[in-house]
């Protein structure tokens, strides 16, 4: 038994973590809002942009350049987060027409922080967007900030500004909800993905069959609002326990973990996800140990998702 857990006990302390793409079996083009809680004390005018905001991300997933245009102010302003500033509807008309003829299958995720009114007819919404140039290609997140200004008692967009995210978020993490398997010669390890109902926590369960016994647990993973970092937590049901830091470098997540086993045994590992495609990415350990001695490194494993 110590030699499954020795293979598969270090999968679970990262529970087949991170790629950069997304795929929740949702059509190419489409765009997602995020689910947030019903809150019967929003004002009329909360309510209204929150619509408008839902509208606007769907003309994006369309690729409609003219409607998407058509809920800025005739001046208005949109600055991307590279810096460059686009003034007037005519210009952000054209501006969006040349990115969906690059990018015809756009795919908007966006996630509202908060909404807050600042005069009777100006209301600022900010919160993180991701995009999906391509099914093949990872999305990039942004922080974004909106203006909006009240027009003959219609709200439009007066000013858009993104800024580029600074690491990793957890809403880097959405696409990875759902159910995954992986499998090596000693067991199989399935786990399933869920977000907590604010979106603050990603909620995890998995269970590992080894060839004459079988084990689960729970995994936790967030933000650390000390540092920004994301982390991990997670629990086996025979009493082991482990943490992680996750760090993006380039296309691939390192993970850095450490846990003990039920008996006591201290491991650490450091842990490399590579994507493969939006279905499937590669897992492999190095620089093992258990209780202070090296153990062999685990080749890369592929890690699929149950459709």
């Amino acid at each position: 038994m110590k030699t499954t857990y020795l293979v598969l006990g270090t999968v679970i302390i990262v529970v087949l973590a991170v790629c950069l793409t997304q795929g929740h079996g949702k059509p190419a083009g489409s765009a997602v809002l995020a689910q947030e809680p019903e809150n019967p004390q929003r004002s009329p005018d909360d309510a209204a942009i929150r619509k408008l905001s839902g509208e606007f991300t769907e003309a994006l997933g369309k690729g409609d350049a003219k409607a998407v245009a058509g809920y800025w102010t005739e001046q208005g302003e949109y600055i991307a987060d590279a810096g460059t500033t686009i003034r007037g509807r005519a210009a952000i008309e054209k501006a969006y027409a040349r990115t969906f003829e690059k990018a015809p299958h756009l795919k908007v995720d966006v996630q509202i922080d908060s909404i807050r009114s600042i005069s009777q007819d100006n209301a600022i919404e900010e919160g993180h967007a991701r995009v999906q140039k391509d099914a093949a290609a990872p999305a990039a997140s942004s922080r974004y900030s909106v203006l909006y200004a009240r027009e003959n008692g219609q709200w439009r967009i007066a000013l858009l500004r993104e800024w580029p995210a600074e690491r990793a978020s957890l809403r880097d993490l959405d696409w990875l909800i759902g159910t995954w398997t992986g499998k090596t010669e000693n067991g199989e390890v399935q786990t399933t993905y869920e977000w907590d109902r604010n979106k603050k926590f990603i909620n995890a369960r998995f269970t590992i069959k080894g060839p004459d016994h079988t084990a689960s647990g729970t995994q936790i993973i967030a933000r650390d609002p000390s540092t920004g970092n994301l982390r991990s937590w997670l629990f086996e049901s025979e009493g082991g326990f482990g943490g992680a830091t996750w760090t993006l470098d380039g296309k691939r997540w390192v993970i850095d973990a450490a846990g003990v086993e039920a008996d006591g045994a201290e491991m650490t590992a450091t842990n490399i996800l590579t994507p493969l495609n939006k279905d499937s990415f590669t897992w492999q350990s190095v620089d093992r140990t258990m209780d202070g001695e090296e153990q062999p490194s685990i080749p890369p494993i592929k890690v699929t998702r149950v459709k």
